[in-house]
């Protein structure tokens, strides 16, 4: 029978390539690192590691265990949180962390309605970019975030999510443009003006986010509307430019070309460990509930 620390250990010589790193990385002596692989090698009855110098070299029979070694640990690690958290402690601070391209209306709701369930519950909404929040739910930080996906889906840490649907982009500039004013806008015309982009979508790799050679990138929303009154263009999401097209500032650019490209998905992730929790299981309800009426 394999217990959690030689499977831990197993996995941490394959990662960091040597007994010495390994044992530096999971706080333990070398020998006992080396004393945790050794007992898995008497039990199957093959090397998993040929010593080269100072390196431990996987084998072959470790190369074929390794992944199902790291489900293995990783499970093992969302046993062990989820078992700290079993006695359903009421959560008193819920941080969520969002990109700044969320929409208002969706942070509104889940704040309305765990504070009606929730009243003793203080809510602190945290604009983070994604690897901040991928790292916070991780090391427990964090309990939420709304976040882009990216090309591709799956996150970069030991997290759950929730695919809650598209978000609808389209392509806004200043009142005084002429890319306002003109009919059919092709995408050979916003390659030739200037194009600003949210620095959240940058970062993100969003699919199709650099159209024009001529871009800067930009964090702050209100920032991007009044460059916007300079000139060039910018994908915003509607929710955020309608306002300013009713003011006057801005006006929606007519290019049929991007319309079905520039669209994005959002997820909210969370931390396996609190999915149980009521609050956490409350919010993300609530969550899911506001993409099925809103979001595509």
């Amino acid at each position: 029978m394999f217990t959690r620390d030689q499977i831990m250990s197993f996995c941490a010589v394959y990662e960091h390539g040597s007994y010495s790193a390994a044992a530096r990385v999971i706080g333990r002596d070398r020998s006992t690192v080396r004393e945790h692989v050794t007992i898995l090698e008497d039990s199957i009855g093959v090397d998993l590691f040929e010593i080269q110098g100072r390196s431990a070299v996987p084998t072959n029979t470790a190369r074929q265990l390794y992944p199902r070694g790291v489900a293995i640990a990783r499970q093992i690690e969302e046993f062990e949180k989820a078992a700290f958290n079993s006695f359903d402690q009421e959560l008193l601070t819920l941080n969520i962390y969002h990109d700044a391209m969320i929409p208002a209306s969706l942070i509104a709701h889940i704040e309305k309605s765990v504070r009606s369930q929730y009243p003793q519950t203080q809510l602190n909404w945290l604009h983070r970019s994604r690897h901040e929040a991928m790292e916070d739910l991780t090391n427990g930080q964090a309990h939420l975030a709304l976040m882009p996906i990216k090309m591709m889906v799956h996150p970069d840490k030991e997290v759950n999510f929730i695919n809650l649907g598209r978000v609808p982009l389209s392509v806004y500039t200043g009142i005084d443009n002429s890319l306002g004013k003109k009919q059919s806008v092709r995408l050979a015309d916003l390659q030739l003006d200037k194009q600003y982009i949210l620095e959240n979508h940058h970062d993100a790799s969003l699919q199709g986010v650099k159209i024009s050679p001529d871009y800067s990138v930009v964090s702050n929303n209100d920032v991007v509307i009044e460059l916007l009154k300079l000139g060039g263009w910018a994908a915003l999401p509607e929710e955020l430019a309608a306002p300013f097209c009713q003011m006057g500032t801005l006006t929606k650019v007519d290019s049929y070309e991007l319309a079905s490209t520039l669209n994005y998905n959002i997820c909210v992730f969370f931390s396996p460990s609190l999915e149980h929790n009521q609050i956490i299981a409350h919010a993300l309800n609530e969550t899911r509930e506001y993409s099925k009426v809103h979001l595509r």
